[in-house]
């Protein structure tokens, strides 16, 4: 078999939307490692949360020799200054380095941010020191996925951050080497997560609606056909092993039915969801909301969000 067509696969979703599941299914594959919500590996460094492999990630011997890869290669230590390894803005919601993630930390990160979109969507100038933020963070990816193809030697790295903002960023900086899955869920299904977790109406639907709006144009500018591959949550759940075998010919592999056992692969994913501990491989489709959602709910959703479910492909 040829060289996969694809170094670095990178998924792209709203939160809530089955990435952690699809992360543990493509990082199964022999020929696969995946890293989950990598961004933020140098929180999870500062803070030595858990590693998927059990071990606390500082401890881990996986990240241990990705960290000495890393300090031969651009002179880095991750593990005594974490920071030092700039990823990209980290936007966390569950586990916060606040002595990081302060209020000023994210005005700037939605200043850069912005600015990059508006330049990207909109060819619109922006001052090099801004382009330059965004470009060393990918240019460090790249080099922490190769520092992990070296350790793993894996030849696909698969990234769940989820950001469309960073699956833009990884393809200009390597088009050859960088796949892009959209991974979507029916919008309803989002929503009613949210619901039952307690947020209103508005916050529930929010962050669903605007990771999409924003997007879908900017992939259409910034991405051609052929490096972006829509998968659904609903037919991954469904149907894993068509979905996985569809993905693999897209990134050019071939499919293996032992990625369908995740739960008994070994991984090294330091942020994610976490039913990455989970000892089961089992698949359940959540569609709870069919049945549970109230019909107020379901017309608030209608009269804010069904162009967009549709453009997703959600109708019915």
């Amino acid at each position: 078999m040829t060289a996969p067509a694809a170094k670095n696969l990178f998924i792209c979703a709203a939160g809530h939307s089955g990435s952690t599941l699809l992360d543990l299914l493509l990082g199964s594959h022999s020929r696969a490692t995946s890293l989950g919500e990598v961004t933020q590996l140098p929180k999870n460094l500062a803070l030595n949360t858990s590693c998927t492999c059990g071990s606390p990630v500082r401890a881990c011997d996986f990240w241990k020799a990705v960290a000495q890869s890393l300090a031969k290669r651009l002179n880095i230590d991750m593990l005594s200054h974490p920071y030092a390894l700039d990823l990209g803005f980290i936007d966390a919601r569950v586990v916060v380095d606040v002595a990081r993630q302060t209020r000023l930390y994210a005005l700037w990160r939605k200043l850069v941010t912005g600015m990059m979109y508006a330049s990207w969507r909109y060819n619109l100038p922006i001052p090099t020191p801004f382009a330059n933020i965004y470009i060393k963070a990918m240019d460090n990816n790249l080099s922490l996925y190769d520092a992990v193809r070296e350790v793993s030697g894996c030849s696909v790295i698969v990234d769940s951050t989820k950001h469309y903002m960073k699956a833009v960023g990884l393809y200009r900086q390597a088009p050859e080497n960088t796949r892009v899955i959209l991974l979507t869920r029916d919008g309803r299904g989002v929503f009613y997560s949210n619901l039952k977790r307690g947020f209103g109406q508005k916050a529930s639907l929010e962050s669903w609606l605007t990771h999409y709006a924003r997007a879908l144009p900017l992939f259409e500018k910034q991405l051609p056909p052929s490096a972006v591959m829509q998968v659904r949550y609903e037919d991954l759940c469904c149907d894993p092993a068509s979905t996985l075998e569809r993905i693999c010919s897209f990134v050019g592999l071939a499919f293996e039915p032992t990625m369908l056992d995740f739960s008994q692969h070994k991984h090294h994913i330091a942020n994610g969801n976490d039913m990455r501990f989970l000892a089961s491989s089992e698949i359940r489709c959540d569609e709870r909301w069919r049945e549970e959602m109230s019909q107020e709910d379901i017309t608030y959703f209608k009269r804010s969000a069904w162009e967009m479910n549709c453009r997703l492909g959600y109708s019915d």
